[in-house]
């Protein structure tokens, strides 16, 4: 499964450039996902954040994170990212580190090279050759 096929990627001429009132200037980095053509939040590469965040639409993660995340919409996890947290999500798409619980209304997707250890719970999981899991999985079955 190609991250293409479930994402829109945007090519990196759609950011933009914006001076600073200096001679310098910095890229704003173009997120993976586009849902609605709106990302609601993102943390990128550098971001360090600890404690609890909660959104309406969708996320992407590149840095660290340590605490709860909660969001109707979906959450990727870069696949730079770090995450030590209980996640609460419409959709999980992981290309990076969780240690935690995860619990998604629609589906979990682990991408490789993604890795988690903890709980997964969701009614659909998929996981792409070269993705790592450790721990217990939940799909709503009752025995």
């Amino acid at each position: 499964m190609s991250l293409a096929s479930e994402l829109e990627i945007i090519p990196p001429t759609q950011g933009f450039s914006t001076s600073l009132g200096s001679q310098k200037s910095y890229q704003v980095p173009s997120p993976v996902l586009q849902a609605k053509k709106e990302v609601v939040a993102f943390f990128g590469v550098g971001v360090e954040c600890i404690g609890e965040i909660w959104y309406e639409g969708n996320v992407q993660i590149d840095g660290r994170l340590e605490g709860t995340v909660h969001t109707k919409g979906t959450l990727v996890i870069g696949d730079r990212a770090v995450i030590k947290a209980k996640i609460e999500a419409g959709s999980v798409v992981c290309k990076g580190k969780i240690q935690g619980e995860v619990v998604a209304k629609d589906s979990i997707k682990l991408l490789s090279p993604g890795f988690i250890d903890g709980t997964m719970s969701a009614p659909r999981l998929s996981v792409e050759s070269g993705g790592v899991f450790n721990g217990r999985v939940n799909m709503g079955a009752s025995s």
